[in-house]
């Protein structure tokens, strides 16, 4: 490894590198005067000559082997630290935090004193660093780890263990104080803004804790388990933490087998649609049906979409299966009067796609549907990804002829600017808020509020989760225009046998 590429090289080296290669140098010219003059070099005897050269070349040899031994230290201690410590922080790198962890677990088993090994992460560092640029990245790294050591007991073992991720090793005998109280100080130093040569910034974090020997002794378990406490901090909130519980661990166990699943289901044909039918409040009929993905396995039955629906998104496979459930909705309207619509739900990843606007003309164009029966539910998160790109996506939908709802309306964002901006048809009225009308006057006073607020912008109103008659009369009075839910039907199959289909409201039970 030349010096060139190692910083590290002392001056001492350099400097019997740079005699080994000037001696050589002159011991070569001897041998090139000898081979040009013979043995008459400056009066000398050749036998003299020859002496000069031997010694000059043993002298040489020398410093070169001084220089070759020299530089195998030098460069075993540049990998050694090269693989043990990060460039950017001076601390552990993940292989040498694994071995410290692995020690700590050991030391833990023989003396049976608790080490807890914390899990450090700065939420959404990708996004940010690509926002504030690598140096200044690396600043908000560097600043972070400053903190985080001033923070802890000096000689405490630290580790980079990611881009933004970092593990801390804590002796149990060392906490002056109970182990929530260090945690949630040293998150709320953590989170304070950072000063960094263009701006301030500010950093959410989430914390994940393991405790040895109670969680194992497996580093590379230990490590995993700590993550998924992590995470599950990261689920819960801002700034918040969590201690990692056998429950998170089949969970994540669960999430793994729907995600290794989720492919071969969908070749195998798992997936199906049920309708749930949306009724007028006025006259009582039923105008529409909101589709419902549904997942039979053959072994585990029925899977609900709360728990394959992220998954999907994060795999991508919510884009095939997402076509796949426009695709039969639009074909399955078929089977439904034709002054009902059929609702899909738009996954915020699917409405993203680079042709989302092409797929739906294409499935509109291949299954014949008129593109006013078809109404597309979009979250409000899944339009405030991109709003310029969203704005322009929704408008060239309801150009074909299409209607939009906003999905939970009212558990989004609290900024309404966007509602000017976006071209809908629809307020969908979330659960949370219907489930809450009999008992909690300010649920009501919501609902009203979004009714009236829906007029203003000439959209209409539908309420999702209705499961009691009063809860359909208190809507009815707050002048909400549609309902849907277990007080009128439940998600059933569509088949051509059913009442519902071609009677109005009289025929709803039959869907329960």
């Amino acid at each position: 490894m030349s010096a060139a590429r190692n910083p590290r090289r002392s001056r001492t080296f350099r400097l019997i590198t740079i005699a080994a290669s000037g001696m050589g140098s002159f011991v070569l010219g001897l041998w090139w005067l000898r081979f040009a003059l013979g043995d008459n070099i400056g009066g000398m005897s050749g036998e003299a000559v020859s002496a000069v050269i031997a010694g000059l070349c043993a002298l040489a040899a020398s410093i070169a082997a001084m220089s070759f031994f020299a530089g195998v230290d030098e460069s075993a201690d540049f990998v050694f630290n090269e693989t043990h410590y990060d460039k950017l922080t001076g601390l552990l790198a993940r292989p040498a935090m694994v071995g410290k962890i692995a020690e700590a677990a050991s030391a833990t088993a023989r003396t049976g004193k608790p080490m807890f090994l914390i899990d450090i992460d700065i939420d959404r560092f990708k996004q940010i660093n690509d926002a504030i640029g690598y140096s200044n990245g690396d600043a908000l790294i560097r600043a972070f780890t400053a903190r985080l050591k001033a923070a802890l007991p000096r000689d405490m073992v630290i580790g980079r263990i990611g881009a933004g991720e970092f593990a801390v090793l804590y002796p149990d005998q060392m906490l002056r104080c109970s182990l929530d109280t260090l945690i949630e100080r040293l998150i709320h130093d953590l989170m304070r803004p950072y000063q960094l040569p263009s701006h301030q910034q500010s950093v959410n974090v989430s914390v994940g804790v393991v405790a040895m020997p109670k969680d194992g002794y497996d580093p590379v378990v230990l490590l995993r388990r700590s993550n998924l406490a992590l995470q599950n901090a990261r689920a819960s909130g801002i700034g918040d933490w969590a201690v990692f519980q056998p429950e998170m661990g089949r969970v994540a166990d669960h999430r793994q087998w729907v995600e290794s699943e989720l492919h071969i289901a969908f070749e195998r044909g798992d997936f199906d649609l049920h309708y749930q039918p949306q009724l007028d409040l006025t006259s009582g009929r039923v105008v529409g049906y909101e589709a419902l993905i549904r997942w039979r396995h053959p072994e585990r039955g029925m899977i609900p979409p709360i728990e394959f629906i992220s998954v999907a998104e994060e795999t991508g496979m919510i884009a095939p299966i997402g076509e796949w459930v426009l695709r039969k909705a639009c074909t399955d309207a078929r089977l439904l009067p034709e002054d009902c619509f059929v609702a899909v739900n738009i996954s915020p990843v699917q409405f993203m796609t680079r042709d989302f606007v092409g797929i739906v003309e294409r499935i509109i164009k291949d299954t014949g549907i008129e593109p006013k029966r078809l109404e597309l539910e979009l979250t409000e998160s899944a339009m405030m990804q991109d709003r310029e790109r969203a704005a322009f996506i929704l408008k060239q939908l309801t150009e074909m002829g299409i209607s939009v709802a906003v999905d939970d309306f009212g558990t989004g964002y609290s900024n309404l600017a966007y509602l000017i901006d976006f071209s809908f048809h629809k307020l969908k009225i979330d659960r949370s808020f219907v489930s809450r009308m009999e008992t909690d006057s300010n649920s009501g006073a919501v609902v009203s509020t979004i009714v009236g607020l829906s007029r203003a912008l000439g959209v209409r109103t539908i309420a999702e989760g209705v499961e009691t008659e009063n809860q359909a009369s208190l809507l009815r009075a707050a002048g909400c225009q549609e309902v849907q839910g277990y007080f009128y039907g439940r998600p059933a199959p569509l088949s051509l046998g059913d009442p519902a289909l071609t009677q109005g409201t009289e025929g709803i039970a039959s869907v329960h």
